[in-house]
């Protein structure tokens, strides 16, 4: 398989999750790490975190060696044990280094516990094995990381390492949106039309929502680039007074609010 192949199925994995029953069935009938992976990966959707690292555990003895297993894992660690998240997709990277997901996640993790530049370097690392057209999320969080080091022509530059517009999948239309926003190509105005957003989410009930608070993330950082505090801490009350829970924007927007003393 080569690596484009790889990384285009670790894609299709992430974002699509057979019913929990439909995953204990398939693994009842082959034992495989791709089962074990989707069996995983269903109760993580139906919000059972620990039966999922449970899941994924057993299936690491009897595939020791799976880096599909060690990411899923990790995947579920990013909100209980930072150490813990670090190790395993360490081990996937070790495995399989030529696998974008491995680095992104590690990377997201280090982010959200303050190591900025480790995270820079796993992002861009990332982006090696990445198509052009998902490099628009890898970017963003490379220009926040530079933001949160308070390197704002580190965070200039980085704009730089994508293009003004690609196509890209649906599931990363915000990151792009928030891209152009740091390039000055959208407006802050701009970023919250609804009809718009409601084009690129699968379901508008429940995925509305996730994108406004990715949106509206990016804009904090976007003020905070160009030093408007103010608006910037605007941001940071409207994700948190109507939260998208588990969403990486809500986690680091609570953060930050309490940090600056909103909340």
């Amino acid at each position: 398989m080569t690596t484009i192949e790889k990384n285009k199925m670790m894609r299709d994995k992430l974002v699509n999750a057979p019913s929990v029953e439909d995953a204990k069935a398939n693994l009842e009938r082959e034992h495989t790490a791709s089962n074990w992976y989707d069996y995983g990966k269903a109760l993580s959707k139906a919000h059972r975190n620990q039966e999922a690292i449970d899941v994924y555990s057993q299936g690491l003895v009897e595939f020791p060696f799976s880096a599909l297993l060690y990411f899923g894992r990790g995947c579920r660690y990013m909100s209980v044990s930072f150490e813990q998240a670090i190790a395993d997709f360490t081990m996937a990277i070790r495995i399989e280094e030529d696998v974008n997901l491995y680095w992104y996640y590690r990377a997201v993790t280090y982010n959200t516990h303050g190591l900025y530049r480790e995270a820079i370097a796993d992002f861009r690392q990332a982006m090696k094995y990445a198509q052009p057209e998902d490099h628009y999320s890898m970017v963003d969080w490379i220009f926040t990381s530079y933001v949160d080091l308070g390197d704002m022509e580190g965070a200039r530059r980085a704009l730089d390492l994508v293009p003004d517009d690609l196509e890209v999948p649906d599931m990363d239309w915000d990151y792009k949106c928030r891209v152009r926003l740091y390039k000055g190509i959208l407006k802050p105005e701009d970023m919250l039309n609804e009809d718009e957003i409601r084009k690129h989410v699968p379901d508008p009930k429940d995925d509305l929502l996730l994108d406004i608070v990715t949106l509206r993330f990016g804009m904090f950082v976007y003020y905070t680039y160009i030093g408007d505090t103010q608006k910037a801490n605007e941001q940071l009350l409207a994700i948190v007074n109507k939260p998208y829970e588990g969403a990486f924007a809500t986690t680091k927007a609570r953060a930050y609010a309490e940090e600056r003393g909103l909340i």
